[in-house]
C-alpha cells in the first residue's frame, strides 16, 4: 500500500498556484511603423495630393553670339502624385458569459473586454507594420511550384527562405490565392492554411479548400484583402511600378517619370555579399541623383538576419562596431553614424537606406473604435445573441513625397540558414 501518497491521495486536495501575470509569447515590436508615424499628415476629401517639382527651366545660362536671337523661354516642371486612402478594420467579439466570468481577479488573469480591446490594438499595429514593410500586394506566403492540392503545400517568402512566422505563425489563417502574373486573378478563395515545419528554404503547410491553376510565385493574402492593403517600402523603394499599380506609384509611372524611382543596386535574381563599399555607394548614388543631403538619410532598415550579416562583416574586417540608442530606448548597431534598424517583418536579403522626411502616413481618420452612435460596443445580431462586439478602424496609406531620396541593395546573402 502506498498510503497517503502525492500522486493519488493528495492530488484532489492540492491547490494550483498560478503566476500573478499573463506571460507574453508574441513579438509585438513595430519599428518601421513607429518611425513612419513621426510624420502623420491629416487630410480630408478624396485622394491625398502631393505636388512634386521635377523639371528645370532649360532656358538657363544658354550661350549666344553677340546680337544673336535669344533662347526660347523655358519653365519649371511640376507633377501631382495622388495617394489613395485605404480602409482598415479590426473587430472583436465577447460573449456575455465570458464577460461575467472574467470581471475580477478571482475568476481570471485578465478582464475579457480589456484584454480583447488592448490586444486588438496591439495586433492592429503589428499588421500595419507588416503592411508598411510590404509591397502593396499583402502577400503572406508564396507557392514554390504549380500545386493545386492545399492538403500539403510547400511555400516560401519568394526569396528562397522559410515563410516569415510573423506573417503566418502557429495559428490557422484563412486566405485567398492571387495569380502573380497579373495580381488581379484569384485562383482560390477561403483556403485555410496551417503552418508546419520549416526547411532550409521553405515551410510546409497543410490546408483545406479548392485552388486551381497555381504556379511558382502565386501568393496567399488574407481572405478578401487582395489589392486593399496599404503601400509599403518594398513598393516605394524600388525602380519599378508597384506590382498592383500599373499606373505607377501615386500615379507616376517610371516609364514616363524615370527620375521619380528610387535607387536600386543589385537584383534578387543574383546574390552578392554585403560590403562596406556597396553601402557607401548606395548613399552616394542617392545623394548624387536627388535633392537629399547624406545627413538626411537617417537610417538603414533590414531583417535581423542581415544585421547579423553586417556584424560578421565587421568582425571579418576587424572593424569596431558602434551602437546607437533609438527612440524608445532601443539600442542598435550603426554604420557611418546611421542606425541599422532591424524589423522581423522586413523582407530578407535586402538593405534599405531610408530618408524618413521623404515619406509620411497620410491619414483621413486615426486608429480608433467606431462609436458614431455613442457606444463602442454593440449587441451581436441586434440582441438575439448573448454577445457583444466592437470595431476599430483607420483610414490611411503610406505616401512618398520624394521617391528618389531612398534606396535599397537587393540580392544580399545573409548568414542565417
Amino acid at each position: 500500500m502506498a498510503g497517503f501518497d502525492y500522486a493519488t491521495a493528495a492530488t484532489p486536495i492540492l491547490k494550483e498556484v498560478y503566476l500573478p501575470q499573463m506571460q507574453e509569447l508574441l513579438n509585438n515590436a513595430t519599428p518601421l511603423l513607429k518611425m513612419l508615424e513621426k510624420e502623420v499628415v491629416p487630410v480630408e476629401g478624396g485622394n491625398f495630393v502631393i505636388s512634386v517639382h521635377r523639371g528645370r527651366n532649360v532656358a538657363s545660362a544658354i550661350a549666344r553670339a553677340e546680337d544673336a536671337t535669344l533662347p526660347t523661354a523655358g519653365n519649371q516642371g511640376y507633377v501631382r502624385a495622388l495617394v489613395p486612402v485605404k480602409q482598415l478594420y479590426s473587430r472583436i467579439r465577447v460573449s456575455g458569459k465570458v464577460i461575467a466570468a472574467t470581471r475580477s481577479n478571482k475568476g481570471s488573469f485578465v478582464r475579457a473586454i480589456e484584454s480583447e480591446m488592448k490586444g486588438s490594438m496591439t495586433d492592429t499595429k503589428r499588421e500595419l507594420n507588416r503592411q508598411v514593410n510590404g509591397d502593396g500586394t499583402g502577400a503572406l506566403a508564396y507557392w514554390t511550384a504549380a500545386d493545386d492540392t492545399p492538403v500539403g503545400l510547400t511555400l516560401d517568402d519568394n526569396l528562397g527562405n522559410p515563410v516569415n512566422s510573423s506573417y503566418i505563425g502557429a495559428s490557422t489563417v484563412t486566405v485567398d490565392v492571387v495569380d502573380a502574373s497579373d495580381h488581379t486573378t484569384t485562383l482560390g478563395t477561403n483556403l485555410t492554411l496551417t503552418r508546419g515545419a520549416d526547411a532550409a528554404t521553405s515551410t510546409a503547410f497543410t490546408g483545406t479548400g479548392t485552388v486551381s491553376g497555381t504556379a511558382d510565385g502565386d501568393y496567399a493574402v488574407y481572405a478578401g484583402t487582395a489589392r486593399q492593403e496599404m503601400m509599403g517600402i518594398q513598393g516605394i523603394i524600388s525602380d519599378a511600378n508597384p506590382l498592383t499599380l500599373t499606373g505607377g506609384l501615386h500615379g507616376l509611372a517610371v516609364a514616363s517619370y524615370p527620375d521619380w524611382k528610387a535607387k536600386v543596386m543589385g537584383s534578387d535574381s543574383t546574390r552578392q555579399d554585403l560590403t562596406f563599399d556597396l553601402m557607401q555607394q548606395l548613399l552616394s548614388k542617392i545623394v548624387s541623383e536627388s535633392a537629399v543631403d547624406e545627413r538626411e538619410i537617417k537610417l538603414w532598415h533590414c531583417h535581423p538576419s542581415l544585421a547579423d550579416t553586417y556584424l560578421k562583416l565587421c568582425r571579418d574586417e576587424r572593424i569596431f562596431t558602434n551602437t546607437m540608442k533609438l527612440d524608445g530606448g532601443w539600442e542598435t548597431i550603426s554604420y557611418n553614424g546611421r542606425p541599422i534598424a532591424t524589423d522581423v517583418q522586413c523582407r530578407r536579403n535586402a538593405l534599405f537606406a531610408i530618408t524618413p522626411s521623404s515619406m509620411a502616413i497620410f491619414q483621413m481618420a486615426p486608429l480608433d473604435w467606431v462609436d458614431q452612435d455613442g457606444s463602442v460596443f454593440y449587441r451581436i445580431s441586434g440582441g438575439d445573441v448573448d454577445a457583444y462586439g466592437a470595431t476599430a478602424f483607420v483610414y490611411q496609406d503610406l505616401g512618398c513625397k520624394v521617391r528618389n531620396q531612398n534606396g535599397v541593395i537587393l540580392g544580399l546573402n545573409d548568414i542565417w540558414v
